[in-house]
């Protein structure tokens, strides 16, 4: 695709009609084209008008390349004009006035006009592919660069990352939708999995990193280590979510070191409840069956840790005895700790890392 403000000349036999095939020429390349007529359903002899050739091969163009175009037969040159957009981005839609209105700030356009079509077209950009693309003279572009910036009508994550500010509000947008639709979702849970959003949001992993960056110093959005989320969402509990946390830290009270099982957990308040007590660290899942109270997990692991200090190793029979549980809850809490590194096993003993 190559955008062209191109003049059907005065002799030609016959208007341009949208699609017509014709001969492309320009420096030494050539090839066969189809005329897509953007503001005009056709251009009469002697008329000049904005159009998008579909080149039938890949030609390398710039902004400013002339150009002449010949019909195939009989033989004879029909028209000619100036490249003003190599590298269209898509085919746009005929008729449309803000595509003309892009395509003379394009032509005609001061120096930042210009870098903001360039890069409105195909945000996120590098810094150099900009000022390359936009066939401007290097130091007029570099300081048009650094002027849209001071302005904010664009936006620079970094060296190979750069948005419009327009692009930039776009992205925040959907940001804030994608969390707020999952805010509402689930409500009890604290926020979005960071792959989740990345996949949403279509990015690379890069590229992913540094728009959560800005989005958090931008008071958008909260990033933990896991998740994110809206800076405005609270997990809040209705009165009756209340009354059920308060019959669940009763049990885990009652027996600290041989507690509720996670089956009977999500009984009494429910798998979002009981996941939002996870989340907000008042309770501490080791595996799949077994699950302490905040208060107890840092006793037995501090026992454990003093054990340990003192006499150089541990069994599972020993913490067993040590919380007067079964031997489900103490092998649970050796296994977890052995996955978090603060215990090894050998052979059938933990030591500290």
């Amino acid at each position: 695709l190559v955008d062209v403000r191109l003049r059907w000349l005065d002799d030609a036999p016959q208007p341009l009609k949208h699609y017509a095939e014709l001969e492309f020429y320009s420096g030494a390349f050539q090839t066969l084209a189809r005329a897509r007529l953007l503001g005009d359903k056709e251009l009469a002899p002697g008329q000049t008008g904005w159009v998008q050739f579909v080149l039938d091969d890949p030609a390398a163009l710039a902004k400013h390349d002339r150009l002449i175009v010949r019909q195939p037969s009989p033989s004879m040159t029909v028209g000619g004009g100036s490249i003003v957009d190599a590298h269209p981005a898509r085919r746009v839609r005929r008729f449309r006035p803000e595509v003309i209105q892009r395509l003379e700030r394009l032509a005609h356009g001061t120096p930042d006009e210009v870098l903001l079509e360039v890069l409105t077209r195909a945000e996120p950009m590098s810094a150099d592919d900009l000022l390359k693309q936009s066939n401007l003279p290097r130091e007029a572009a570099a300081a048009a660069l650094k002027a849209l910036l001071e302005s904010g009508q664009a936006v620079q994550l970094d060296e190979r990352a750069l948005y419009s500010g327009a692009g930039w509000r776009a992205l925040l947008e959907k940001i804030r939708e994608r969390l707020g639709d999952y805010h509402r979702q689930y409500p009890l849970r604290a926020g979005m999995a960071r792959e989740e959003l990345k996949s949403r949001l279509g990015l690379n992993a890069r590229l992913f990193d540094l728009v959560v960056a800005r989005a958090a110093r931008a008071n958008l959005i909260t990033d933990a280590p896991t998740s994110l989320r809206l800076i405005s969402h609270k997990v809040v509990f209705t009165p009756a979510q209340e009354a059920q946390i308060k019959q669940l830290v009763a049990a885990f009270s009652r027996s600290q070191f041989a507690p509720p099982s996670i089956g009977e957990c999500e009984a009494l308040v429910g798998a979002e409840v009981l996941g939002a007590l996870i989340e907000q660290g008042r309770l501490v899942k080791v595996n799949e069956g077994v699950i302490f109270s905040a208060e107890a997990y840092q006793e037995m692991v501090e026992r454990v840790r003093a054990h340990l200090t003192q006499n150089g190793s541990i069994t599972v029979a020993q913490v067993r005895d040590m919380f007067n549980a079964s031997r489900k809850y103490a092998l649970g809490l050796m296994e977890h700790l052995d996955e978090v590194r603060l215990t090894r096993r050998v052979g059938d003993e933990r030591v500290l890392r």
